[in-house]
């Protein structure tokens, strides 16, 4: 960045100012994160959109398509159901490791000065994103039951 002094009347001076560093390397590599898995996002969710709203239709989803994708329970495993359950994975992980570094950066914001509360508030996060992650993770791997769950949509 560069800023302007005006020394005498008619005659600008400019002083070159060194780039702010950034905290560490961490920073810039989750900053970096930020910007890669938001763009991945952006394109999972509007692919997700797509193939449920428009290829199969929003009236269309049933839960019988849900048991085709990722499959029933006790039965055996198709490539293309690891692949579907990888996609969902995939769009889990990120948006849930996505949301935690933007959480992360705003409760630095408010409360980098009180390092105390900043590392508490961050263990209580992570730990609940860790639930929430492996809790998808587990429902993604462990295959849709074979009965009642549409009994379980009405």
């Amino acid at each position: 960045m560069a800023s302007t002094t005006t020394v005498t009347p008619g005659r600008t001076v400019r002083k070159v100012q060194p780039i702010p560093q950034t905290r560490n390397r961490l920073e810039l590599a989750l900053w970096l994160f930020m910007r890669y898995s938001g763009l991945a996002l952006v394109f999972l969710a509007l692919s997700h959109f797509w193939m449920q709203h428009v290829l199969i239709g929003t009236h269309e989803i049933e839960f019988a398509g849900t048991q085709l994708r990722w499959g029933i329970t006790g039965q055996p495993v198709t490539v293309e159901q690891v692949i579907w359950r990888a996609y969902y994975a995939v769009m889990l992980v990120l948006a849930v490791t996505h949301g935690i570094n933007g959480v992360r950066q705003v409760a630095y914001d408010y409360f980098g000065h009180r390092p105390a509360i900043y590392k508490g508030l961050m263990s209580v996060i992570v730990a609940v994103a860790a639930l929430i992650s492996l809790g998808g993770i587990a429902a993604l791997f462990m295959g849709a039951a074979a009965s009642g769950g549409e009994a379980a949509l009405r």
